[in-house]
Formats: C-alpha cells, structure tokens, sequence
C-alpha cells in the first residue's frame, strides 16, 4: 500500500449489497483522481456481497482493503462506518478521509472536484478543519434521473453552515464528503447516541472548521426499496400530506437531534466558545417547555429546518 501525503481514506460500508455494489466499486476504480485506498467491512451479509468483494480486492489488492475482525463493532450502517473509520485511523496515517455507500455510482471526476477545492482552501490556511461537500443526483434503482439536483429535491439551502440550523437539520449527504486529517483528527462517531454519522462531522465542521460546497453533481444517489436512508422529494403533494400528518415522525427527530446536541456538547465542550455552548444549551432546553414556549424559542432563536413546508410542519407538531 503506498500512501502519500494526498492519498485519500475512502470507507465503504456494505451489507446485502449484491445487486449494485460491483458497479459502485468500478465507478470508484474509474476516478480520474487516483490517489485513493478503497477499505470495505461487510456486515455479514447474507447475500453474494462478501463474494463479489472479495474478488474485487483480490482484483485491485493495491487499491483495496477488506476489514475482517469480527470482534468489530456492526450491526447498522451508522455503527459500521464509525467501525470502519476508527479502524484506518487506529493503524495508517491519511490526510484526507471519504465516505462510499454501496448502492451509488460515483462521476467520474467526483474525487477531483473534491480535491481541487480542499487544496485551494487548504492553501490559504492549513491549519483549519475542513468538510467539502457536492450535490448529487438522484436516480432510480435503474439509474433513470429523478432530480437533477438532490439540494433541489429536498428543498436544501446550501447558504446554511450555522450551528444553530444545523443542530436541527444536516443539510450534507455524507457520500458527497471530502475532509482533512485537521477536521478527522476531532472526529469520534463511536457514540450511540449520534443521529447520524455525517450530520455528527457536518456539527463539528460548523463548530471547528470551515464548509465548503461545490455546487455541482458528483453522484448518481440511487434510490431503491433498501436505503437505509432515502431521499423523499419534498414540497410535493404526497410530502406535504405526510408532514401534516406526521407528528409522531418530526416529535422524533426532534427527541434524536436533542440527543445528539447533549452528546455534542459533552463530548466538546472544552473546544467550544461560551456562544456556541449557549447555542447548544437553549437548543437542549427545548424539550422542558410546553408547546407555545417551545415554538416561541424555535423562532426566536432560529432553530429552524429548511424550506417552507419543512418549517411549518416543525411548528406545528413540535
């Protein structure tokens, strides 16, 4: 394995993932970009998966790694890519870490675009936590487009990078991220309590570093009866008919985001500023109000989701 100092980390997480997965590993293979090393853990798979990974890292064994410790902690996607970045981190030195999902396929220049941004940034001050971050696509288990633009689709302002937005909403699909060892170095997704593993990095990136977005295309997002997480195109009727209805579902995600903001804030609290742990202790104090002063904090403060209907159905039901 010959790891220089642009040489990126991409994690791939797999499970029952045979349908798509060779295709997903080629459009990887295919980059322009070539200074990659691929690591892929299954999570015991029942299917043909470990097989065909199998033969792709025997294939491509200077590009591609297969974790196999069983002892390793798994058991959904989340747990399998901390499981996975832990475990590069523990034994090699990357300055540049990615996500892979199993299912997507990646265009052809994605990891240049991503790169060619860093390095500008990183030029200017490399001292700094760093996340960039891309559009994609969004494409039906046939590869038929859907939405051009998956910022579009679910009603995504980019502008956004503030904590206080963030601490409700991720606006930053973790296939779609690009980040250096400076912003890796403060990263620990291990904790259960962490909703997702991207919104965790896209916290700490707000908190500690700077957000980059290439507004741009990067993937095809393929959307298919087994996402773990989809891609629901939001503003349309059968959207807004949900979201009326749907109390129990936004309730949720609220009780997962205060969760995680408690986490947060335990786990940083020596690194963040007197604000940032004010931002994050009134965000946390939300759950003790009753209806009317939650959703007199919620606006006050701006603890808002994105786009109108978003909005709307976070007042309502909150």
């Amino acid at each position: 394995m010959n790891i220089t100092q642009e040489t990126i980390a991409i994690c791939m997480a797999t499970f029952n993932g045979e349908k798509y997965i060779e295709d997903q590993i080629n459009s990887i293979i295919n980059q322009s970009y070539k200074d990659w090393i691929l690591f892929i853990r299954d999570d015991n798979s029942i299917d043909s998966t470990s097989e065909i990974i199998e033969k792709m890292a025997t294939d491509y064994s200077d590009k591609i790694v297969l974790i196999k410790d069983n002892s390793l902690k798994g058991g959904s996607s989340k747990k399998n890519f901390a499981t996975i970045l832990k475990w590069v981190k523990d034994k090699y030195n990357f300055n540049y870490f990615m996500f892979a999902d199993q299912d997507d396929i990646w265009l052809e220049h994605k990891i240049k675009l991503s790169m060619e941004r860093m390095r500008e940034k990183e030029s200017e001050n490399e001292m700094i936590p760093i996340l960039i971050h891309t559009d994609l696509k969004v494409v039906n288990q046939d590869l038929e487009i859907l939405g051009e633009s998956f910022f579009k689709y679910r009603a995504l302002n980019i502008e956004i990078k503030d904590l206080k937005h963030l601490l409700v909403q991720n606006n930053i699909t973790g296939c779609t991220m690009l980040w250096n060892k400076k912003l890796n170095d403060l990263i620990d997704i291990q904790d259960d309590r962490i909703a997702m593993h991207d919104w965790w990095i896209t916290l700490c990136a707000s908190s500690f570093g700077q957000i980059i977005c290439i507004n741009e295309p990067t993937i095809l997002y393929r959307q298919h009866t087994a996402n773990v997480v989809g891609a629901t195109k939001v503003n349309t009727l059968p959207f807004i008919i949900k979201r009326l209805m749907g109390s129990a579902h936004v309730k949720e995600t609220l009780k997962m985001s205060i969760v995680q903001a408690k986490s947060f804030l335990e786990y940083y609290k020596d690194k963040l500023s007197d604000a940032q742990i004010e931002t994050i202790e009134k965000f946390i104090n939300i759950e003790k109000y009753n209806k009317i002063n939650r959703i007199y904090t919620v606006i006050k403060e701006k603890y808002l989701k994105q786009g109108l209907i978003q909005i709307i159905g976070e007042i309502l039901f909150i």
